[in-house]
């Protein structure tokens, strides 16, 4: 039953979001419970409801944490080295999006607070609290 949810939540990304919402994503969907991947969904309808492809920056940022978490519980850095692989995958994106170098690097400095409050929001309160804490440093990070 998971498998078939999270094949539908990565097929609905596609449809609503496209190619980039699905790869990060497919990156992440089937090595953690698909009840925690269905809280990201919410970024990739608003941005089919809005067009606003700037919400795909919180949903990246849920996603490395919970990527991050899932690495976490096998060794001690694993949390670190698995947001890394999200972020790195996010930032690769934007490159082929042709961002420029000043909206990467200030996503990427946004990018490692919003890691190091889901880390900490993880430690105290829980994985998807700490998934959400990251997305909403990440939204408060495109305000600015």
């Amino acid at each position: 039953m998971t498998y078939a949810l999270g094949a539908a939540l990565l097929a609905a990304s596609y449809w609503l979001g496209g190619w980039y919402w699905c790869l990060i994503y497919a990156a992440v969907i089937f090595q953690r419970c698909v009840p925690a991947l269905a809280v990201p969904f919410i970024w990739v309808a608003l941005f089919a409801i809005t067009g606003d492809r700037r919400l795909f920056f919180p949903f990246a940022l849920y996603q490395a944490t919970l990527f991050g978490q899932n690495w976490g519980q096998s060794w001690r850095g694993g949390f670190a080295a698995g947001s890394a692989m999200i972020v790195t995958l996010f930032m690769l994106i934007r490159i082929e999006q042709e961002a420029s170098f000043k909206v990467i690097a200030v996503e990427l400095i946004v990018a490692m607070i919003a890691a190091f409050a889901g880390w900490s929001a993880t430690r105290r309160f829980g994985s998807i609290i700490g998934a959400m804490a990251a997305s909403m440093v990440a939204l408060a990070g495109l305000v600015f």
